[in-house]
């Protein structure tokens, strides 16, 4: 491992650190928020080197750094919300999540085919960017689980020797301020969904009635990817907890394609179908069970309380329960008791195949 401090000519950081990524190696690097560390996103041997390093948990994808919007175009498709997000607020500790143009290695996308781009607020990491000429990894150099570093000493600390000998680069800009991560913004419905905050607080800017979440879909593959999405912002959550999603809508409005992208961002490759007839249906995934719930045929409460539900209420299992409605209270109840985290999905019918379905935190 090599270490180069902050303090040593700009240009020859610059250079090294070009070097160290274009071998496939790995650099951490100072940021407004905290210390990254940097692999080719366009080279899988270097991603596979960095999701070593991470112990990264299955289904969390990866954010690049990009300096030049122009070269951003190259990546992502950038609609009016990115546009308006790139001209006004950048560069900053935000994350843009944008549609992939499929120009990065497996394993950086997230499971809907997005990918989220940094355009940090440090001079020293745009130059980087420019000289090097493709897109490298924003993760937080931690190890998954452990705390974002604001100083090499105390990441240090934290690595084992095994994770310290893959670092090959590191960029000392001493003790950082201990700024909050980047705020993450989903922008690929031409919406704005903030997937984690940070320092910029959107929601004052976009408020939607309390919606934590937004989207007006105009297919069922786009209200797919928002399930996806929805999923991916909860996905933390199953490390200590359930998570419930109450759909409620008319009929065909898209409950069962949203399953399917909360089905397919948890990595479940079997086909979703709504359990109309047998009520429940159950699919294991790496950190539990996806339990699809059917409730139009059900007429009592205490129907699906003898099904067994109790029997799901484990850490890591997702529900998903269609015509919700029909017994919100008793289920908002019933799972409030657990102290588990709660969602409410509605789902509006626009015209023809254009959706607006919004989501609530209970």
């Amino acid at each position: 491992m090599e270490i180069i401090s902050i303090n040593e000519p700009k240009n020859k950081i610059i250079e090294r650190a070009t070097q160290v990524l274009e071998k496939g190696g790995l650099v951490v690097y100072p940021t407004e928020t905290c210390y990254g560390i940097g692999a080719d996103a366009t080279n899988p041997k270097a991603i596979s080197k960095l999701l070593d390093y991470k112990a990264r948990r299955e289904g969390k994808p990866l954010s690049v750094v990009i300096s030049e919007k122009e070269k951003i175009r190259e990546y992502v498709e950038l609609n009016e919300m990115a546009e308006n997000i790139y001209d006004n607020y950048l560069p900053g500790p935000i994350t843009v999540v944008a549609k992939s143009l499929g120009k990065v290695t497996q394993g950086v996308e997230s499971e809907s085919g997005t990918l989220g781009i940094r355009v940090p607020d440090y001079d020293l990491i745009l130059e980087i960017s420019k000289n090097f000429g493709k897109p490298f990894t924003a993760t937080s150099a931690n190890m998954s689980y452990k705390p974002k570093p604001y100083s090499v000493e105390k990441l240090f600390k934290q690595l084992p020797k095994k994770k310290k000998e893959l670092i090959d680069l590191v960029i000392d800009g001493g003790e950082l301020p201990k700024n909050e991560a980047s705020t993450v913004l989903d922008t690929t419905l031409n919406s704005l969904n903030v997937l984690r905050k940070g320092k910029y607080e959107f929601e004052k800017d976009f408020d939607n009635e309390d919606a934590v979440l937004t989207a007006r879909t105009n297919s069922e593959i786009e209200t797919v990817n928002f399930g996806s999405t929805t999923m991916l912002k909860y996905l933390d959550e199953l490390d200590n907890n359930c998570v419930v999603f109450l759909l409620s809508g008319e009929l065909g409005t898209g409950k069962t394609q949203f399953t399917k992208g909360i089905a397919k961002q948890l990595g479940i490759e079997k086909i979703i179908k709504s359990p109309t007839y047998n009520v429940l249906n159950e699919y294991e995934f790496y950190k539990g069970k996806l339990v699809h719930i059917d409730l139009w045929k059900v007429y009592f409460w205490q129907e699906i309380k003898e099904m067994g539900l109790e029997d799901y209420i484990n850490v890591g299992n997702v529900f998903s329960v269609e015509w919700s409605e029909k017994f919100f209270s008793d289920m908002k109840e019933f799972f409030q008791k657990k102290d588990i985290k709660m969602l409410k999905v509605s789902f509006e019918y626009i015209f023809q195949q254009e959706r607006n379905i919004k989501i609530f935190e209970l």
